[in-house]
């Protein structure tokens, strides 16, 4: 890439252009879109902060960094304002001339805001990125950098130290939790907790949950059918058929196991084992032996699809440390309802209904307290779920809360009689009941995804 392309690319260099033609291009599918995600405030452009965002493709990572080059434009900048998509380059060496290029370009600018788009593309850029930080003004300046792989990023990113100003981050972009679509949807006015302050809560407070309750019943419905992808819920909302994104998903699976050459043969069988035991714990080595594959290999693929954030895997919790076990049984979880559709469609497969609810349970928990993200979905802490010596089992446990999902069957008195004799309090989530009397509070589970946050 020469800089005139890099012109191309940043036409609002052109400063007898008009700035409102190249800011409604940035953002038009966005703006055109009847359910917009926020992405007010996630960077802090005051400083020479360096940001670095992660997520599954198509989730929206490209639209934050147009959203905020808008909004600079918007405010005056031009020049002082570089968008780098890395489709065609490849090589270290082509990112640091193109930068040195635009540092000699806008060297009569205050300071530079540098978004780079799909970062990972480019081999070693982290010695690009370092350079220039290192050893011109572009150390002063703020750049935010995105990617698809969190292996590829977290090990490039972790040579950078002290080079990220004081408030770079990593941020990590999900599929949207069920809160999250509700504000997004304008339902607000719910009360944000987590699991250890829903069990403080009293009969008094049904009262208020239930004032909510019908709207969040029709949205939950929704939310079930569409999955958190912005695209997807655009879709669902017009009635457009899916076809078209399940296909683009099925293209990105295949395309993530091969960019690392691992076979698309292989892929398919272990998504055909996770689909016929989503939910169900098992052990790398007994389902390397269903698959016929070494236990090696399968769990390689897992660990790519959760640094990909595809597949999130949940592990046994230990009550005491509340650390993962990582020699106990394993539950897996496609990471969005999208991909468990995408897996059905091309696989011919039909996931059971309460293993796609325990499914979004467990991913919408995930995402909102689970720690370690930025390193993917395969190596969380702080959520997971917890079995007996006798197999009794929870469903979730986060920092000794367990949470047991009866949506479908009735609850008994063996559910409750599990959480007493392990933990004296817990969580139940049902289909319909509020019952918030006792050690055990009982909740429909819309309301309880539509409360929990941090």
């Amino acid at each position: 890439m020469d800089f005139s392309t890099l012109a191309f690319y940043n036409p609002w260099w052109d400063e007898k252009s008009k700035i409102s033609n190249y800011t409604f291009h940035l953002v038009d599918e966005y703006e055109s879109s009847s359910f917009k995600r926020d992405y007010n405030g996630l960077f802090d452009l005051s400083g020479n902060n360096l940001y670095i965002i992660r997520g599954p493709r198509q989730i929206g990572k490209s639209t934050l960094l147009k959203f905020t080059i808008t909004n600079l434009l918007k405010s005056g900048e031009r020049r002082s304002v570089l968008y780098l998509p890395l489709d065609t380059i490849s090589r270290a060496d082509e990112l640091r001339g193109l930068l040195i290029q635009y540092l000699q370009f806008s060297r009569n600018e205050k300071k530079r805001y540098i978004f780079i788009d799909e970062i990972t593309m480019v081999d070693q850029w982290q010695r690009a990125v370092k350079e220039v930080r290192d050893n011109t003004e572009m150390g002063s300046d703020f750049f935010a950098l995105s990617g698809s792989s969190a292996s590829d990023l977290k090990r490039s990113s972790e040579r950078l130290p002290g080079r990220k100003g004081q408030s770079g981050a990593d941020i990590v972009l999900l599929p949207l939790s069920f809160r999250e679509y509700l504000s997004c949807k304008k339902v607000n006015g719910l009360p944000k907790c987590r699991p250890e302050e829903i069990l403080k809560m009293v009969p008094a407070d049904s009262f208020e949950l239930l004032i909510k309750n019908e709207i969040l019943k029709i949205e939950f419905f929704n939310y079930i059918a569409s999955g958190g992808f912005p695209a997807a819920i655009e879709a669902y909302a017009k009635g457009e058929s899916s076809d078209t994104l399940l296909r683009t998903f099925w293209e990105i699976l295949i395309g993530n196991i091969e960019r690392y050459g691992l076979s698309r043969a292989k892929l398919i069988q272990i998504l055909t084992y996770v689909s016929t035991r989503l939910s169900s714990r098992f052990s790398w080595s007994s389902a390397a032996s269903e698959t016929e594959i070494d236990t090696k290999t399968f769990q390689k693929y897992v660990e790519v699809l959760g640094m990909d954030y595809l597949l999130l895997t949940l592990k046994h919790i230990d009550q005491k440390t509340h650390l993962p076990s990582e020699k106990k049984q394993k539950k897996i979880y496609y990471c969005d309802r999208l991909i468990s559709d995408v897996v059905s469609q091309k696989l011919g497969l039909q996931l059971d209904r309460s293993a796609i609810l325990e499914n979004i349970l467990a991913t919408n928990c995930a995402f909102v307290f689970g720690k370690n993200l930025d390193n993917g979905l395969d190596s969380i802490t702080d959520v997971g779920y917890w079995y007996s010596k006798e197999g009794k089992e929870i469903d979730l446990l986060m920092k000794n809360v367990p949470i047991e999902l009866k949506y479908q069957n009735s609850i008994t008195p063996q559910d409750l009689s599990t959480i007493k004799r392990h933990f004296k309090k817990g969580i139940i989530l049902s289909k319909q009941t509020l019952d918030l009397s006792g050690n055990i509070k009982i909740l429909p589970l819309h309301i309880f995804l539509a409360i929990t946050g941090q």
